[in-house]
């Protein structure tokens, strides 16, 4: 559009230009100018018209000189068209001139001329940009990709890092059950097991349920009750509107494995969890409670949680909070946007 009103403005000021050379030195008639205007304005509309809706003519070929070919065809139209145009307009402002078609003689070769050393460049200047254009959009995409592609790649690492660190401890459990309790340790064996039978028949690449988050959860919490017996208690509360919306995967684990850690290890006297999700209209919120010492002035600095926050930061951008909180109560509250 930007270059359509340039064309045009320039095409009248040369028309005016060029109007007012012939006024002064040939034909002192004021129409002389208005036709010279006329002129310029129809066959400058006509050359833009045929050069920006060239491509429902030329993308017939893929040859670069066929489509050559075809614009300067249209721009000969153009001209000729153009110069019709302004012969009869001609004819109607001045009565002593009777229109006929095709009488322009030499005029036509002249618009003719003047339009094809105006438009090709025009022409070749607007196919430079289309094809820089085409070029950019497809690094675009390509760099679109890369960036996509880039950020699964951290989630897998994240997620790879994740599993092997909740591997580690529940193998560390383990090995002090079988001595003291080998029917505890089975039990915490079969329970590992469907953990990892669940994640391996689960895409917990990006995001999955809040139900099946809070299975990994209790999964996870029934294996700590069984090493703490009487220690530990857990609790899960979760609103039946959150448990269908999607979550970012294997977030929550590491928070509750930290108020475990944190709330229940670290304790000889009996201790609880307490996990409650809850909903209002664009955001979930979920808070794990625990019954250990307050949190350090900079929490969240342990690999887990930093685990965590990363993968927070690669689905969510800024769009989330994590939150310690030490009083009244002792918790983490992570906020999130509600995803259907």
């Amino acid at each position: 559009m930007h270059q359509i009103i340039k064309t045009l403005l320039i095409s009248f000021l040369i028309g005016l230009a060029f109007g007012s050379y012939l006024y002064f030195y040939y034909d002192h008639r004021p129409v002389r100018i208005l036709i010279s205007v006329l002129s310029c304005v129809s066959i400058g509309s006509l050359m833009m018209l045929a050069i920006n809706y060239r491509h429902y003519f030329t993308n017939i070929t893929a040859l670069p000189g066929l489509k050559v070919v075809i614009i300067i065809g249209f721009l000969i139209i153009a001209a000729l068209a153009g110069s019709e145009f302004t012969l009869l307009i001609s004819s109607v402002l001045q009565s002593d001139q009777k229109y006929k078609w095709f009488n322009g003689g030499s005029i036509y070769m002249l618009n003719g001329l003047i339009v094809l050393i105006t438009g090709i460049p025009i022409y070749v200047s607007e196919e430079w940009k289309n094809m820089l254009q085409s070029r950019i959009s497809s690094q675009q995409y390509r760099l679109l990709q890369l960036e996509q592609q880039q950020t699964l790649f951290q989630l897998e690492l994240l997620r790879a890092k994740i599993n092997p660190h909740f591997l580690y401890n529940v193998h560390n459990t383990i090995a002090g059950l079988i001595s003291k309790d080998p029917h505890k340790a089975e039990e915490m064996i079969i329970l590992l097991s469907k953990f990892f039978r669940f994640t391996l028949n689960k895409n917990s690449a990006d995001f999955h349920r809040v139900a099946d988050e809070i299975e990994i959860i209790t999964t996870y919490l029934h294996m700590q009750h069984i090493r703490y017996d009487q220690r530990m208690t857990y609790t899960i509360q979760a609103d039946p509107g959150t448990l269908n919306l999607q979550i970012a995967s294997f977030v929550l684990q590491p928070l509750v494995e930290n108020a475990v850690k944190h709330g229940i290890e670290t304790s000889a006297a009996n201790g609880f969890i307490a996990i409650k999700i809850t909903l209002n209209d664009k955001n979930i919120s979920i808070k794990i409670a625990d019954s250990g010492s307050d949190f350090s002035d900079k929490p969240g600095t342990g690999m887990g949680l930093q685990m965590v926050m990363n993968k927070l930061q690669l689905l969510y951008s800024t769009d989330f909070e994590l939150e310690f909180n030490n009083t009244p109560e002792k918790y983490v509250r992570l906020t999130i946007p509600k995803r259907n």
